[in-house]
């Protein structure tokens, strides 16, 4: 996990998990991740985005898979009613 700033550019990773599955063909499996605010806020700025890279290999062929995912960051609206 990494911030990328809104130029496209990739900062250095500040998290990284591994985990090790073995799933038959056709199968499927959920692994979540929780970052909190406190953890990624050191590494974003006003405009940046985070990017979620995940690999796996194939056991048999020895092939890499792998996939990003970007998720951009939104400041949320503050609504006062008075």
């Amino acid at each position: 996990l990494c911030a990328v700033r809104y130029t496209g550019v990739s900062g250095a990773p500040f998290r990284q998990e591994q985990h090790r599955r073995t799933l038959p063909p056709g199968e499927e499996e959920t692994v979540t991740m929780t970052v909190t605010f406190a953890e990624y806020q050191p590494h974003v700025g006003g405009q940046d985005a985070l990017k979620l890279t995940a690999a796996g290999a194939v056991q048999e062929t020895g092939k890499v898979v792998a996939k990003e995912l970007l998720v951009r960051l939104h400041t949320p609206e503050l609504t006062l009613t008075v």
